[in-house]
C-alpha cells in the first residue's frame, strides 16, 4: 500500500491532498502550518506510519497553499473558524468521521475549532506549538473530545506557557513538554512526536 497523490473540488477550487488509505472507518487528518505543505509529513512518512496503527490517513495542502487553490472561503490564516469550515467540507467531501486532527503551529487552531464546531465528526485534536488559538480562548473549555498538547521546551516562536494556558483551559487535555526541541516537534524529532501521539491514540 502506498501513499497516493489525488486532487478533488471543494467549494468550486482544487484542493490537493496526500492519502494512505486501509479501508476502515477511523481517520486522521495532518494539517500543516504557513510555511509548510502536505509533503512536510511526506518526509518523515508520516501517512504510512499513522495508517499502518489501523487509520486511514490525509493530508491536505490547505486552501492557498502548495497545489490547493486559494478560496476566500476557507482562508484559515483571518479566522481559525474558516480553516475548521474546510475541514468539515473536506470530511464531508470524502465521507470521513471520527476525525483525529492534528495541527501544527498557525493550524492547531484550526484543529481545535473543529472539534468545537463539529463535534459529531471529530475523535480527538492534537496541537503542536500552537499559533492561532489566541482567536478562540474563550471557546476551549467548550471542549470535551481528548486533546493532546505537544510543545518543545524550545519553541522560540510560540512560549510554552501558551501551552499551559491552553491545557488550563481543556479539561479534557493532556500537556508534554518535549525537552531539546523547538516550534516543530514532528520535523526535528520525529520519532518522539509518533510515540506520544501513539501513546495517546491507544489510550482514547
Amino acid at each position: 500500500m502506498e501513499v497516493k497523490e489525488n486532487k478533488i473540488d471543494i467549494g468550486g477550487k482544487t484542493v490537493y491532498y496526500l492519502s494512505y488509505e486501509r479501508g476502515n472507518m477511523r481517520n486522521f487528518i495532518l494539517l500543516h502550518d504557513s510555511k509548510q505543505r502536505s509533503d512536510s509529513w511526506a518526509k518523515i512518512d508520516a501517512l504510512r506510519k499513522i495508517g499502518q496503527w489501523g487509520f486511514n490517513v490525509y493530508a491536505p495542502d490547505l486552501p492557498g497553499f502548495g497545489n490547493s487553490e486559494q478560496n476566500e472561503k476557507y482562508n484559515f490564516g483571518s479566522s481559525p473558524s474558516k480553516g475548521a469550515s474546510f475541514i468539515k467540507d473536506f470530511a464531508e467531501k470524502l465521507y470521513l468521521s471520527s476525525l483525529n486532527i492534528v495541527g501544527p503551529s498557525v493550524s492547531a487552531g484550526v484543529a481545535l475549532k473543529s472539534v468545537i464546531d463539529s463535534p459529531e465528526l471529530t475523535n480527538s485534536a492534537i496541537i503542536i506549538g500552537g499559533l492561532g488559538v489566541d482567536h478562540i480562548l474563550n471557546e476551549l473549555n467548550k471542549i470535551e473530545k481528548p486533546v493532546l498538547i505537544l510543545w518543545g521546551t524550545r519553541d522560540n516562536i510560540v512560549p510554552i506557557d501558551h501551552g499551559q494556558k491552553y491545557h488550563d483551559l481543556i479539561a479534557s487535555s493532556i500537556f508534554v513538554r518535549i525537552d531539546g526541541t523547538g516550534h516543530c516537534i514532528q520535523l526535528e524529532k520525529p520519532d518522539i512526536f509518533f510515540n506520544n501521539v501513539k501513546k495517546f491514540i491507544n489510550n482514547l
